[in-house]
């Protein structure tokens, strides 16, 4: 059995944790063990394809989301073909953690090293994004936005980040919440279509984004479907009067609220939309989201409703 550990390092949650694993693993001698660190953004998608490419069965991240979505994309770029793909597994120590909490994972070694030596996996869904002006393709495992959340990613992306993650990401919501010019675009589905203003996407594999919202309270990883959540003309006032059910992980009935399911969606503007994925930046609508059903082997607890 060989266990690949990716750990982002430059989260000192995820720093912190390296030493105690090499401790426990040393002691436990559970097989090959090897902990890469990452030295740069998106070196994660490198270490992962190449670790892949190699061979192991655990590939873990060690990191937030955007370590995830990294080891991810490293994970389809690879030459392996889908039926080899290590199982992944992720000790969540982000800011937001929000797959953790669909997953119902812990940043516990222990919980970890019982889903391994139970070999407790489930198939879980993937989410890809086809930018149709590059054609570049780009996968998730979280939820997907478009709007507000996309512009505020891309200018945390920008910023210089001497407030840390969690700061830096309440502050460029509060600007947005402020700038944010709401977009014309056109959503369309198999069998329905949205049109108008809109304010915010949620294109939701798992149930969480933004550090805890509930945005897609009936999304599963295993259906093969999207739950996709559409915020259209709503005014900033409406959308933090509703923050409390948002954290409840109640469906909100408003005009300007709306709920499809789809497996496949492409999103359009004629102005310039910026798209996310996983709190990651991605580029811009026109663009093709697809669910990729059972893609990869995760560790985690049989999902629940």
């Amino acid at each position: 059995m060989k266990i690949v550990f990716i750990a982002n390092n430059k989260n000192k949650r995820a720093g912190k944790a390296l030493p105690g694993l090499e401790r426990y693993f040393g002691q436990m001698n559970q097989g090959r063990v090897q902990i890469l660190a990452t030295q740069r953004k998106k070196h994660a998608i490198d270490l992962a394809r190449e670790a892949a490419e190699r061979g192991c069965d655990y590939m873990i991240a060690i990191g937030g989301d955007g370590t995830l979505h990294e080891v991810i994309n490293g994970l389809l770029q690879s030459s392996l073909p889908m039926p080899e793909y290590p199982a992944i597994g992720l000790i969540p120590c982000g800011s937001a953690n929000d797959f953790a909490r669909t997953a119902h994972l812990s940043d516990s070694i222990d919980s970890l090293m019982n889903l391994i030596q139970s070999h407790t996996i489930q198939k879980i869904d993937l989410g890809q994004i086809v930018l149709e002006q590059t054609g570049e393709i780009r996968y998730f495992i979280n939820i997907a936005g478009a709007g507000l959340g996309g512009e505020v990613v891309q200018k945390m992306e920008q910023s210089s980040g001497i407030l840390g993650p969690g700061l830096n990401y309440f502050r460029q919501i509060f600007m947005g919440f402020l700038r944010y010019a709401k977009k014309e675009v056109s959503c369309t589905g198999s069998g329905w279509q949205w049109k108008g203003r809109l304010l915010q996407l949620a294109v939701a594999n798992g149930r969480y984004f933004g550090n805890a919202l509930c945005v897609a309270p009936d999304a599963r990883l295993t259906d093969g479907l999207f739950q996709v959540t559409i915020f259209g003309d709503l005014s900033v006032w409406d959308y933090l009067k509703n923050l409390g059910n948002l954290k409840k992980g109640v469906r909100i009935n408003h005009p300007q609220i709306t709920y499809y399911n789809a497996k496949e969606l492409l999103l359009e503007s004629n102005v310039p939309c910026h798209i996310e994925a996983d709190g990651e930046y991605i580029g811009l609508a026109p663009a093709t989201l697809r669910i990729l059903p059972e893609a990869i082997c995760f560790l985690m607890p049989q999902e629940t409703s």
